[in-house]
């Protein structure tokens, strides 16, 4: 082969093959961004909770004030009610045992403190059926109503609860109690909407072909002797860009937890400069836009989503290739503030134009697990591991990642938020490839830091600061070894 199509060829190779990745990774980071987004609205609606200490079973303690409760009606009855509003659980239980063996008790007080006790057990299918069995037993009682509404709104079951809500506000509500209804009513109203953020911004990048400018000096060898060959990989091309991306996202409810889920991601980079080469010039901008279309269950404690995908990737002036697949997410909270989850996606690449010959049959099947940590309202830590499997016709093409990752999220009072990840992969290929010289092993480490700056903040636009660091190693180290540095400053605007 001619010693200028050599690294051309593999120039294009790894472009190609390495888009792939990249883009999952930004998928990933994008995708994530949403659910954090979401979360975020979700627990500005939360206050903290803090039992108080439980004392003997005939005192209630209010405000550091103790009160003696005798096992009559007239003290049991508003005792329950206050130890609900205190919180304190295990005095409900208490009151409630003396309670229900009073004659002329009230059934549906029962039933809506026992609710209440299993909602503080994050048991919410108990506590829901408790409530709908205190209004069927008491239609009036607007404090049983009141907390159903709260529990379906904490369990997404968003129509039902704002129909309650709308009764309950209504119905004549003292006035202290209608910021709250109205607090909740706003936050079904956000829910339902349609959510997402827009980006865009000026960038660099050190490297946008991800080559390293190698120059290897090799001897080929016939049986009447050995010639010097010269192999030259292409320099690193540097190159300012406009960088952007854009993220949709809405729930539509069915019915209860079940729900039509749509998501669109939209991300790329312009870059001023292209390379030039023989036959053609190669242009570096890029654009990948994916979407989700599909079932999702969601209620307090699992948020599940099977969705059909369609994504297409534009480089080099055209589309290098369109996927069809499919994705599977499960997130599940164990606690308040711990989360674990996995997913599983599967796509059916088709390349298009000349590469079309090089890539043919491409299958990528992934499954990864997922956890993240709320240690205070402003800190969040996450990681997770990957594992991706890449199926070509040639088996020199095949590969098997692996990746981890850690990182950190962090608001501060200061106006500002810094979200910091690191990235470790390993690649290997199924087969020697003996044109490139070996079997492929590559080593990939990435790290990323965003720093968000909300204090600077104009009509909802918010500067970010955007850093990322790649850097690739491989045993065949004169084709796919390489540096990368990538720095943006962009407006965003959440929605």
């Amino acid at each position: 082969m001619h010693g200028r199509a050599l690294p051309l060829l593999c120039l294009l190779l790894a472009m190609a093959s390495s888009a792939v990745q990249a883009n999952d990774d930004d998928t990933r980071r994008l995708l994530n961004q949403i659910d954090r987004n979401l979360n975020e609205r979700e627990r500005s609606h939360l206050v903290e909770e803090t039992p108080p200490d439980v004392g003997p079973s005939a005192l209630i303690t209010i405000n550091g004030t103790t009160y003696s409760v005798d096992a009559t009606l007239t003290d049991l009855e508003p005792a329950i009610y206050v130890a609900i509003n205190l919180q304190q659980w295990a005095k409900v239980d208490q009151f409630v045992e003396k309670y229900q063996e009073l004659p002329g008790h009230n059934p549906a007080l029962v039933l809506m403190a026992q609710g209440m006790v299993a909602r503080s057990k994050d048991n919410h299918s108990l506590a829901i059926s408790k409530l709908r069995q205190a209004q069927e037993s008491d239609p009036n009682m607007m404090r049983a109503k009141l907390e159903l509404a709260r529990l379906l709104f904490e369990d997404y079951q968003s129509s039902e609860a704002k129909e309650l809500f709308s009764q309950i506000s209504s119905a004549g509500i003292p006035d202290e109690v209608r910021p709250v209804i109205e607090g909740f009513q706003g936050a079904l109203q956000d829910r339902n909407a349609w959510h997402g953020s827009a980006s865009i911004g000026l960038g660099y990048n050190s490297n946008i072909n991800k080559e390293n400018g190698q120059e290897d000096t090799f001897f080929t060898c016939y049986f009447f002797g050995c010639f010097p060959s010269v192999r030259k990989m292409p320099d690193p091309v540097k190159s300012t860009a406009m960088v952007y991306d854009l993220t949709l996202n809405r729930r539509f409810q069915l019915s209860g937890n079940h729900n039509l889920l749509l998501r669109g991601l939209s991300y790329g980079n312009l870059y001023d400069k292209h390379k030039e080469a023989e036959p053609k010039n190669i242009y570096y901008s890029d654009n990948t836009s994916i979407i989700y279309a599909g079932y999702n269950y969601q209620d307090a404690k699992n948020d599940l989503s099977i969705t059909p995908l369609f994504e297409n990737n534009y480089t080099n002036r055209r589309t290098s290739y369109q996927s069809w697949g499919g994705r599977v997410d499960w997130k599940h909270n164990l606690s308040d503030r711990l989360q674990v989850g996995v997913n599983a996606q599967h796509k059916s690449l088709s390349y298009k134009g000349d590469l079309r010959q090089y890539f043919e049959g491409v299958k990528e099947n992934q499954i990864g697990l997922y956890g993240s940590y709320l240690i205070d309202a402003k800190t969040v830590v996450y990681g997770g591991l990957n594992y991706t499997r890449n199926l070509q016709s040639q088996q020199t093409a095949q590969s098997r990642s692996y990746m981890a990752n850690l990182g950190i999220y962090r608001a501060f009072d200061a106006g500002f938020n810094i979200n910091a990840t690191a990235l470790y992969r390993q690649t290997r290929h199924d087969a020697e490839d003996l044109f490139l010289g070996g079997l492929r092993k590559d080593r990939q480490q990435i790290y990323i830091l965003n720093v968000g700056m909300p204090r600077f903040a104009f009509k909802g636009i918010t500067p970010n600061l955007y850093v990322k660091h790649t850097f690739n190693n491989s045993n065949i180290d004169w084709a796919f070894k390489y540096k990368q540095t990538e720095v943006a400053l962009k407006l965003e605007k959440r929605f």
